[in-house]
């Protein structure tokens, strides 16, 4: 391991790095995160160390199976909340209040910033359920991968909230305006083989070997030329006012 990543021990979250490939794998207590100033910092400060470091051609993050899902997004919302069955928290002035809801949206908000920025490949795989946040951040990633039984929950109707990790700005841009409504008022689940032909994932693998395969395939992009893939990333997204103005507007809910 690079002696600069003992600098970064984040709860939930571990390192390696393979072949110039840093693998970033999130485990059960990710959603600490959210609430642990400390360890985002941490987190966002490990993204610059990430882009600083010649020898790590890509980022690949890969989850814990059922980490991102529904479960343990009820257990950090019923924290937040402090309601044992919460819902219709978008209307409730005491959640809107609370400064770790807030400390969330923020979260999401600077890893989408860094990711997009980076100057390295960033490449999600994901497995099992994933539920609103993670899937919105997503999107942010230029290359991800799915397990067969991967899904992308929009749990956060459950609770009266809005699509947060950025969802409602990114999807319009892969599915165009209309379909994006139809989907985020409609839609529960979208599964691995909808989110394909959505054009939303970019490979799925079975689930016996998920990680592999990603590993492999992250491997295989890192032969592309850094230069190709920094210019190609910078060409690629030029909406930063935009997303600027998309958070602006999504806190505007949050009472600081």
């Amino acid at each position: 391991m690079k002696t600069w990543l003992s600098n970064f021990s984040i709860s939930g979250i571990s390192f390696t790095l393979e072949d110039g490939v840093l693998i970033i794998r999130y485990g059960e207590r990710i959603f600490d995160i959210f609430s642990d100033v400390a360890a985002r910092n941490r987190y966002i400060a490990l993204l610059d160390a990430i882009d600083k470091d010649p020898d790590v051609k890509a980022v690949l993050s890969l989850n814990e199976h059922g980490c991102l899902g529904e479960e343990p997004y009820e257990k950090h919302i019923t924290k937040l909340s402090g309601q044992n069955k919460p819902a219709n928290l978008g209307a409730s002035q005491h959640f809107r209040d609370d400064k770790k809801y807030a400390r969330q949206l923020c979260f999401h908000y600077y890893t989408i910033k860094k990711r997009l920025a980076s100057k390295k490949l960033i490449i999600d795989g994901l497995q099992g359920v994933v539920v609103t946040p993670f899937f919105g951040e997503s999107l942010s990633a230029d290359i991800r991968f799915v397990s067969e039984d991967c899904c992308f929950s929009l749990t956060h109707k459950k609770y009266g909230l809005h699509p947060i990790g950025g969802l409602a700005f990114f999807l319009p841009r892969f599915v165009g305006q209309g379909r994006a409504k139809e989907i985020l008022f409609t839609r529960d689940v979208i599964d691995a083989k909808s989110a394909l032909d959505l054009g939303l994932v970019s490979r799925i693998f079975p689930n016996d070997d998920f990680e592999s395969n990603c590993i492999q395939s992250a491997k295989e992009l890192t032969k592309l030329s850094p230069v190709t893939i920094e210019t190609t990333k910078e060409l690629s997204f030029h909406d930063e006012e935009a997303l600027d103005d998309y958070f602006q507007k999504e806190t505007k809910w949050i009472h600081w």
